[in-house]
């Protein structure tokens, strides 16, 4: 009897499951977007500008590379303002030196590598992170702001890693950037 009822349990939670893998369409909540607003982070800067810092979106892709990446903006005293998607991948094995990416498929131009680091070794190997740069446009976020965008970085190793941004993310963030925060 038990043993019946716990089979229906699970069922009924893998079926939950796969019924929100789902709702893959779903509709952009505000609730999202006031998060995204909510979670960026403004500072002054020591010149008079100011860093206009996302918050992080965190992803594991499928060669276990653990992804945080973001939107920041460095705004100059007099308002001049440079986009750019920040992404540091953290790895096992050996280094991958990425160096280069594409935007929606298209060669990013401004692709620059912020630092390196090896950490500590175990069972699974040793640790290595990259801190990467893409310089994005303000045309471009606006234009991305309904349906988001992937840039896929790639190394010298071959490894490829698929970013996405969701359209979410970017309207919370160019609200606060826009000083509707």
């Amino acid at each position: 009897m038990f043993r019946n009822m716990y089979r229906i349990v699970v069922l009924a939670i893998i079926s939950a499951g796969l019924l929100g893998c789902n709702m893959n369409d779903r509709k952009i909540s505000g609730w999202e977007i006031n998060d995204v607003y909510h979670s960026t982070i403004i500072t002054p800067n020591s010149g008079g500008g100011k860093t206009i810092q996302g918050p992080p979106i965190n992803t594991m892709d499928e060669a276990n590379t653990y992804e945080m990446f973001s939107l920041r903006t460095l705004q100059s005293p007099q308002g001049q303002r440079n986009y750019e998607l920040v992404a540091q991948l953290t790895y096992f094995s050996q280094w991958r030196y990425y160096d280069s990416a594409t935007q929606e498929g298209s060669p990013a131009t401004t692709f620059k590598v912020e630092g390196r680091e090896a950490g500590a070794c175990g069972d699974r190997g040793c640790l290595f992170r990259e801190l990467l740069s893409i310089q994005l446009t303000e045309a471009f976020l606006k234009d991305r702001m309904s349906k988001g965008f992937i840039v896929t970085i790639s190394s010298k190793s071959g490894m490829k890693s698929d970013l996405y941004v969701p359209p979410q993310y970017i309207q919370g963030y160019m609200q606060a950037v826009n000083g509707s925060k």
